[in-house]
């Protein structure tokens, strides 16, 4: 075998190990909790005030299968709707649609003939859009209406010139819906359905979806199984790409729009009563996901996307069961066992295997479908044996330790001064196996009896264990007197015991230790503040103000005054010397230019003594450029004028 077919061959395993990974069934379904939050959601289109939340709510509520809510006025309003002349083609689409869906409006009492004359004119009209034509078409179809076959043959043509403008999956999707209406003429739209799918985003390996949201993906997907089962054709798309636009639509349930909801469960209802491939739900029932002895079965639901039983399914299966960690296949191909009062639900006793405590993957196959779920088996902890007692510091005497049972506490106070350490040792195990286990939290925490003072005072402490699994905790009470602070009296010994493994989790009053620190040295008292207990960081902070630079000092009026004096001071020069030497004026020419330009060159002047006093850098800007045009384009043609006055007389 050479390079490049090793490097295919390693590709395909790697393919073939990863897609057997992905879950061939939804994680999730339609709950009986999630149609109560999508029909408040609706309930505001039932108050008649716009026509687009009306349709949705009705749609909404059919998909649901639930009754409309106040149907005798909803009618009123959409027979009161139907005789407004210059309806949109999406309103005349949400007025069919909002009719049939409402099964027990008279269609008698519905102004047909003005809906129908409407629709036609939008069809017949050269220049309507494919989402025009989408509403138009839809609507003759809620009013059954026949399209002629005339009209039929300009909408092929049309769409498939739209098609090769814009071949979006919003413009595939109108075009679907349109093609399922036109019987067979429409099978030109079905070899474009795996030009869309092409165009689908997969996120995270479990969702698919197209751009433009729910909306557009609601849309797309209805259009395509709309238009396959109008040609008695199966869709053209696998299992998995199902399975994925169904996680997607799950994932999207928590919509607040009526229009989401909608969509939503148009989609939900489309993908599970399809005649080509239902997707299967399989997931862990609530009081399922925690494994003890007390309650040992892991429940698995198996449903369709509606929470409704899948008859074709008889048989769910454990495939495989490893802890997480390790990866140590723990139980293989077991049968789960069909609850006798709901046919979605299954069981298993996990605990006849006697599984260690922790966490464990379990793959579950339920007829073509499998999905891998996650299950977390607890146990029990017990102190099989707790001693505390003082020792000397330095070790040179035996320690006195006393033996406590769980739950008692020391009948006799302990006290300890800085020349002692306090000393516990405890045995954990299994209350199940009667195993020594380790857990994930072993404190003990010392506490001032009084937690109202101001100066108490709480520390929490690692106890460790051994190789044999035995917790030691050894404070010597000399060297931890800065942690508390030197404050010497009754403290409570407390031992807390966690684990995200266990059932009992607990924290265990041991008694009261009397201790006794040393009085703190001269740089103790100094440094007082490095071992005070922290402070509240949570407390209320002073507000934060913005403080704004100070002005710098003016300088005294005189100065300004001399100053500016001295700025104006060239302007009388100027006059003065014009006065001394003369001003010849005979040579000025009095043109629309040359006034233009000594105006405009004024107004210049005249700007910048006003950016000087008021305006700011950018207004001056905008207001230089305009004159600064046209004293330019002024003083240029009076130049050139003049010139031209020279050479003249300079012929002559």
């Amino acid at each position: 075998m050479n390079f490049f077919g090793a490097i295919l061959l390693l590709a395909l395993v790697v393919g073939e190990l990863i897609a057997a990974d992905v879950p061939t069934s939804t994680n999730s379904y339609l709950t009986k909790d999630d149609k109560l939050r999508l029909k408040k959601v609706l309930e505001p289109g039932f108050k008649f005030q716009d026509l687009a939340s009306l349709h949705y709510a009705i749609v909404g509520y059919k998909h649901m299968k639930e009754p409309i809510k106040l149907i005798g006025e909803t009618c009123e309003y959409l027979i009161k709707t139907s005789k407004e002349p210059r309806l949109t083609a999406e309103q005349l689409f949400y007025v069919a649609n909002s009719w049939k869906s409402a099964e027990r409006c008279q269609p008698k009492s519905l102004n047909l003939d003005n809906l129908v004359k409407s629709v036609k004119t939008i069809l017949d009209k050269d220049g309507s859009t494919v989402a025009e034509l989408y509403y138009s078409v839809s609507a003759m179809n809620l009013l059954n209406q026949k399209i002629p076959e005339v009209t039929v043959n300009k909408l092929v043509k049309t769409l498939q010139l739209a098609l090769k403008k814009d071949d979006s999956p919003l413009n595939l999707a109108y075009v679907f819906h349109i093609a399922a209406h036109l019987g067979s003429s429409g099978s030109f739209a079905f070899n474009h359905i795996e030009d869309a799918m092409v165009q689908a985003d997969e996120v995270d390996g479990r969702y698919l979806q197209f751009e433009g949201g729910l909306s557009v993906t609601s849309l797309l997907v209805n259009g395509v199984f709309k238009l396959s089962q109008s040609l008695k054709k199966k869709a053209p798309l696998t299992q998995l790409q199902i399975v994925k636009l169904a996680n997607y639509f799950l994932s999207r349930r928590s919509v607040q729009t009526p229009k989401g909801v909608a969509n939503f469960l148009s989609s939900i209802n489309t993908l599970a009563t399809n005649e080509f491939y239902k997707p299967t739900c399989i997931t862990l029932k609530e009081d399922g996901v925690v494994i003890s002895v007390k309650q040992p079965f892991v429940h698995i639901k198996v449903c369709d996307l509606l929470g409704n039983p899948v008859p074709s399914i008889s048989n769910v299966i454990a495939n495989t069961a490893t802890k997480e960690g390790d990866d140590v296949v723990f139980v293989s191909k077991k049968n789960f066992e069909a609850a006798s009062n709901d046919k979605t639900v299954y069981s298993l006793n996990f605990m006849t295997s006697t599984p260690e405590p922790g966490f464990y993957k379990i793959a579950v196959s339920a007829g073509s479908a499998t999905n891998t779920v996650l299950i977390k088996v607890l146990t029990e902890v017990k102190v099989s044996s707790l001693e505390i007692g003082t020792a000397d510091a330095d070790q040179t005497t035996q320690a006195k330790l006393v033996k406590v049972a769980h739950p008692e506490k020391l009948k006799e106070r302990i006290e300890a001064d800085s020349q002692q350490k306090l000393v516990i040792r405890f045995l954990l195990k299994d209350a199940f196996k009667d195993k020594p286990m380790r857990v994930h939290q072993a404190f003990v925490r010392l506490s001032t009896k009084d937690s109202n003072n101001k100066n108490s005072q709480e520390i929490i402490f690692v106890a460790e264990p051994d190789s044999s699994h035995t917790y030691k905790f050894d404070m010597q009470v000399g060297a931890e007197s800065k942690n508390f602070a030197y404050q010497s009296g009754d403290y409570k010994i407390e031992l807390i015991i966690g684990d995200a493994i266990l059932s009992n989790s607990f924290e265990w009053t041991l008694g009261t230790i009397a201790l006794k620190f040393p009085e703190p040295s001269a740089s103790d008292v100094a440094d007082k503040s490095t071992y005070r207990q922290k402070p509240n960081v949570y407390t209320k902070k002073p507000e934060i103000k913005h403080m704004f630079r100070e002005p710098e000092k003016r300088p005294p009026e005189y100065v300004s005054n001399l100053f500016s004096g001295l700025c104006i001071a060239p302007i009388f020069l100027l006059i003065f010397l014009w006065a001394k030497i003369g001003v010849n004026i005979s040579n000025f020419p009095f043109s629309i230019s040359a006034i233009t330009f000594h105006l405009g060159l004024g107004g210049i002047f005249v700007l910048f003594g006003v950016f000087w006093l008021q305006l700011n850098m950018f207004t001056t800007l905008r207001y230089l450029s305009i004159l600064g045009t046209i004293t330019f384009l002024a003083g240029n043609k009076m130049l050139s004028q003049i010139a031209k006055n020279r050479k003249l007389s300079a012929a002559r």
